[in-house]
């Protein structure tokens, strides 16, 4: 799935593409993958901005249009000039240019939503601070984790506490802070606690910088791979730096590595 730096990649590459473009047709290729959540259907208007909530992509028009996109697994979205079309097309922004944007997504659980300016804030109330804000500080995250039993990694995997991460970068974040993913969060120090913050702000900021890891399915707009896949500690690996075995366990679906080691 997409995480924070491809969605941030993503959004990066589109403005670069896209603003400015005036849309004329979105158009869906399989039943569910568009909703029109919009007072008045109709025009969709021109680009004005291209943001970040989490891991959802919003595009900004100035006919007071928000359109929604949540790539989910995997979805992706490519530029295209020549109409080409994609393997898994599920849905088109057509721009009157002719140059279109591509919805690609094998697992089909992606969606698109069309709505009015504003009504994504409401959509999206459900998510924690943006991990690289300064609201997600010290003060924060130790009231949410207050009294937890719940296993650290999970709590940081939670959207409703920080959005945007997901596995992979929340078992390297880990690593780097040296704390085992199976810690009861409620106990973590003060110290660990800002480790914590420390070294998500560090990961989030190297991946984006290497436009994001690719391990299958990710693609920025112009088709092309990340790289901070590259650079993984961790997440996959047989063997820690130190020369301990990496262990792999199940937690709430989704894998962990962790050195037993390094991590306490």
């Amino acid at each position: 799935m997409p995480e924070l730096p491809e969605v941030e990649t993503i959004v990066r590459g589109l403005r670069k593409l896209v603003t400015g473009k005036e849309i004329t047709e979105i158009i869906s290729h399989r039943s569910g993958t568009i909703s029109e959540e919009r007072s008045e259907t109709g025009e969709y208007g021109r680009i004005t901005g291209i943001r970040r909530r989490g891991k959802y992509l919003l595009i900004d028009t100035d006919i007071q249009i928000t359109i929604m996109i949540h790539l989910r697994m995997t979805g992706k979205l490519i530029f295209d000039k020549t109409e080409a079309g994609s393997q898994h097309l599920r849905a088109e922004i057509r721009f009157s240019d002719k140059t279109l944007l591509i919805f690609d997504d094998v697992r089909t659980f992606g969606k698109i939503i069309v709505m009015d300016s504003g009504k994504d804030v409401e959509h999206l109330s459900f998510l924690g601070p943006e991990p690289l804000e300064t609201d997600f500080n010290e003060h924060y995250l130790s009231e949410k984790i207050k009294g937890r039993k719940a296993p650290v990694k999970n709590i940081l995997l939670d959207q409703r506490i920080v959005a945007g991460l997901g596995n992979i970068y929340v078992v390297e974040i880990l690593h780097r802070a040296g704390i085992s993913p199976e810690r009861e969060g409620g106990l973590l120090t003060r110290k660990e606690i800002n480790l914590i913050i420390e070294k998500t702000r560090e990961v989030l900021q190297e991946a984006i910088s290497c436009n994001g890891t690719t391990i299958s399915d990710y693609r920025s707009v112009d088709d092309k791979s990340g790289e901070f896949q590259n650079f993984l500690r961790v997440y996959g690996k047989e063997k820690c730096k130190c020369g301990a075995e990496i262990k792999k366990i199940k937690q709430a679906g989704r894998t962990s590595y962790f050195c037993p080691n390094c991590q306490k």
